[in-house]
């Protein structure tokens, strides 16, 4: 009999004992959901199924996304905005390859904080592969893969060397890892756990492949479709097959993973979608659907959905290259991307406020992807650390005899109980110990300025780290040429240089600066700051001649005679000091916003000195690193807060950039508002027991009730 029955059996007998059952089952049911309550935003955390992380590329955030409601659930901020993020979830990790800095890191699902970084080279040449809860790090270029811990990214083992640049590199659904490499050698390679190494499972020569070509990832094998040399294999599947195509020396961008039946490769700049259909090849013409320039397409429900760079739309085909649906219309920020995750499609638009989700009947419903409201949580704030209790002293350990440390000059020795040294490890720190913190104090000040360029100068302190620091990565992102600059120092301040030429950077840009110290195998957390770019000051006008510049053709005066002297010159006097205004001024006359909103308002009042200062200035969250220039004349701002207390000051910065100044400094509170109004909620930050003694108080009462019912029950059988 079922506990359920047993359950219904009690109470359908009617009396006294079902109602003391029933009490004591409730009873028991609230104390447990009082003594459980605490835990249940980690666990649903830990636990959660069916929930999406896609990427946010222009403000460098990974977004958890809620199919069931369409809204946001979580905001982690990852690096720098522009940034060019690839996730892979499993086994309750998150992990994201920013490809604009080559900087991958590793999100523990079950705490929403970073355990691990490590660096890889920036640009199209780095892929990760996650499969099996094993972690490769491919590097196309030197066409070599590191085996990665996956809590950590540390190195493991091992690494795979090809000789020559990989092709692409792809893992099946079995954990098995497929290469290519520019000569045309398939290979596939199984790790070995007991080996700490990879085993070659099978190698074969396919004529026709090369540098453009792509695999295809199945439940077991891959497909190699190589334009270059127009042929197409499939190989491991226990479905094999060798055929051919039109050949194209073009880029070919191929679906993530596929059935083995039906492949989608796109070829941008044919405006070609090519689809391996069992045995056949298909050559498709999406231009004439609208679609000039595919992108990355993917299969869902036995159709090939591609994007449409520049279009704002995805076009759906069917396995025979025709349409096979409505065009799914996206609007707002980049180009879309396809995300398939959990047996649904995203349809990602990285910038925009909204994204597309694709049902399994192929219908679409709207998401939303960006929400102001939801706070941005930092992966690198660790909790504070818990300090274990001392042991217990044992009974049985032998006491040692008192100290003489001396007497008190009456005769009298004076003793004192030292205490035993703490203990030390007897090994050092394996590799897999904490990354290096974020470096404190990152400032940012500008070097010298050309046509040409920007150099500024970042400064930093050390970084604290339980291994040793071999050297720190500086970063810089902005809307100049080419996204980025980043610069390698092995000690605190590095010099990066900005190109000027094709934007209006160099007069009005803001460049977004990340520091990472690095040990030997681990990157460590970002320290950030913000630079704000402002023309420079006292600019001549062009054609301008200076003053005192006598007028052409007229002959320069005589020389002075030359003067005989016998004592040594005075030296020059110094440079005046740089001007900058009075440092601690009042400037800043009041902060307001509301507590749970994480932006304020700056009310300002500068003195004279202040106004008519003819640096740049900037207002400054001190805490958390963020800035946003102002005139130094302002009268207000909007700058950003985060969790706790908010340090704020105007900072102003001499104009030759040797020098700079704080206002007095004003803060502000911030607090998430996690209930948002909800009734009967309590917020995580309570304190420990808020809201559950009525509930323990109403379980204790309940089993009291039950109790006595009970009572009640044994006597009236001894009466009868």
């Amino acid at each position: 009999m079922s506990w359920w029955h047993r359950i219904r059996r009690i109470i359908s007998g009617g009396g006294r004992e079902s109602a003391s059952f029933v009490a004591a089952l409730l009873g028991v049911l609230v104390l447990a959901g009082a003594a459980l309550g605490q835990g249940i935003s980690r666990t649903s955390v830990a636990v959660s199924d069916g929930l999406t992380w896609l990427g946010d590329d222009q403000r460098g955030e990974v977004v958890q996304i809620n199919p069931g409601s369409g809204k946001p659930q979580t905001r982690l901020q990852i690096s720098g905005p522009d940034s060019q993020l690839e996730i892979a979830q499993e086994d309750g990790r998150l992990i994201v390859l920013n490809r604009r800095t080559g900087e991958i890191t590793v999100i523990d699902l079950a705490t929403l904080l970073a355990s691990g970084r490590r660096q890889a080279p920036p640009g199209a040449t780095s892929k990760v592969l996650v499969s099996n809860g094993m972690v490769f790090v491919v590097d196309r270029a030197t066409g070599t893969v590191h085996t990665a811990d996956p809590l950590t990214l540390a190195d493991v083992g091992q690494t795979w060397q090809a000789g020559q640049p990989l092709a692409d590199a792809v893992v099946d659904e079995r954990g098995v890892l497929w290469l290519v490499d520019h000569g045309g050698t398939l290979r596939s390679l199984d790790w070995s756990d007991d080996e700490e190494r990879f085993e070659e499972r099978s190698q074969r020569q396919v004529t026709g492949a090369g540098p453009r070509t792509v695999l295809v990832p199945h439940d077991q094998g891959v497909t190699l479709i190589g334009l270059d040399g127009g042929v197409v294999v499939r190989d491991g599947t226990g479905e094999d097959v060798n055929s051919s195509t039109d050949r194209s020396d073009a880029e070919v961008i191929a679906a993530q993973s596929s059935p083995i039946d039906l492949v989608p490769a796109s070829v941008p700049s044919s405006s070609v979608v090519v689809l391996v259909v069992g045995r056949d090849v298909l050559r498709v013409d999406v231009g004439a659907m609208g679609c000039p320039k595919p992108g990355r397409p993917a299969v869902f429900r036995d159709k090939v959905y591609v994007p449409c760079k520049g279009s704002g739309k995805v076009i759906i085909l069917d396995r025979g290259g025709s349409r096979g649906g409505d065009d799914v219309r996206t609007s707002g920020g980049a180009d879309p991307e396809l995300v398939f995750d959990d047996g649904r499609l995203f349809v990602n638009v990285p910038g925009s406020s909204t994204g597309v989700l694709v049902d399994a009947d192929g219908g679409t419903r709207s998401l939303t992807i960006r929400s102001p409201e939801l706070p941005v949580k930092n992966p690198d704030r660790s909790p504070p650390p818990s300090v274990p209790p001392p042991p217990p002293p044992n009974p049985n350990e032998p006491q040692k005899p008192p100290r003489n440390n001396g007497n008190n000059g009456n005769g009298t020795g004076v003793t004192s109980e030292v205490p035993p040294p703490p203990s030390v490890p007897s090994t050092p720190p394996s590799a897999g110990s904490a990354a290096p913190a974020a470096p404190a104090g990152v400032t940012v000040r500008e070097k010298s300025r050309s046509a040409s360029a920007l150099v500024v100068t970042v400064s930093w302190t050390a970084a604290v780290s339980a291994d040793p620091v071999v050297g720190y990565t500086v970063a810089g992102s902005g809307s100049f040429s080419g996204g980025s600059v980043s610069a390698q120092s092995a000690g605190t301040s590095a010099d990066l240089s900005v190109p000027c030429a094709g934007s209006t950077f160099c007069t009005s840009g803001r460049l977004d600066v990340t520091v990472r110290a690095s040990t030997a195998s681990t990157a460590g957390a970002a320290g950030m700051a913000a630079f704000t770019v402002t023309p420079p000051a006292n600019t001549p006008p062009p054609n301008t001649p200076p003053p005192n510049t006598p007028p052409p053709n007229t002959p320069p005066p005589p020389p002075p005679p030359p003067v005989t002297t016998t004592t040594t010159p005075p030296p020059p006097p110094p440079p005046p000091p740089p001007s900058l205004p009075s440092a601690g001024a009042v400037v800043i006359t009041g902060i307001s916003g509301v507590r749970t909103n994480p932006s304020r308002r700056v009310t300002l009042a500068p003195p004279a000195d202040w106004a008519s200062h003819n640096g740049r200035c900037e207002v400054v969250n001190k805490t958390y690193g963020f800035s946003v220039g102002i005139p130094c004349n302002a009268t207000s701002a909007t700058i950003d807060v985060d969790e706790g207390s908010n340090a704020i000051v105007v900072r102003a910065f001499a104009a030759s950039g040797a020098g700079q100044v704080d206002s007095a400094q004003k803060n502000a509170l911030f607090t998430y508002d996690e209930c948002a109004g909800k009734p009967n909620c309590i917020p995580r930050m309570a304190p420990a027991g808020a809201g559950t003694a009525p509930m323990s108080a109403g379980g204790l009462g309940l089993l009291a009730c039950a109790f006595l019912l009970r009572i009640g029950v044994r006597r009236g059988e001894e009466e009868k």
